[in-house]
């Protein structure tokens, strides 16, 4: 999306950030993809270099924290909602590398990977306990 005015001054800090809705409706996601500032500043120099509009970022669930990935001067237009949500359910689950090694490791059987998560955080929770009692 282009730069939001405000009382006739372009806010430049603000990375607008637009997806493209039903019968080719601009839908502001503004509000939900905040860069640092390191990342923004990052974005703005690769953009004023390369001229592209379209930027792929990404998010770290782990951190809770977006990040921008590359211009894409190769788009002509955003992505759809559709993608966009379906990326954002994929977040919401926060299948993480290691968890997706694990399942797609699991052979024919059942994935008890919830089950086994717990038994691990368990685990290392009981070996914290012991830890802190040897240095009493």
């Amino acid at each position: 999306l282009p730069p939001k005015f405000q009382h006739n001054q372009v806010d430049q800090d603000q990375l607008r950030v637009g997806v493209l809705g039903e019968e080719g409706i601009m839908v502001d996601m503004t509000r939900y993809v905040k860069l640092p500032p390191s990342e923004l500043l990052r974005l703005q120099a690769d953009r004023a270099e390369s001229g592209a509009k379209i930027a792929e970022v990404g998010f770290d669930p782990e951190t809770g924290e977006w990040y921008y990935l590359t211009m894409r001067p190769d788009k002509i237009a955003s992505n759809h909602i559709s993608t966009v949500l379906g990326t954002l359910l994929e977040l919401a689950e926060s299948l993480g590398t290691n968890e997706l090694r694990y399942r797609m490791s699991v052979r024919g059987g059942r994935d008890t990977y919830r089950k086994d998560i717990r038994s691990m955080q368990k685990q290392l929770l009981d070996f914290q306990r012991k830890k802190n009692n040897q240095g009493k």
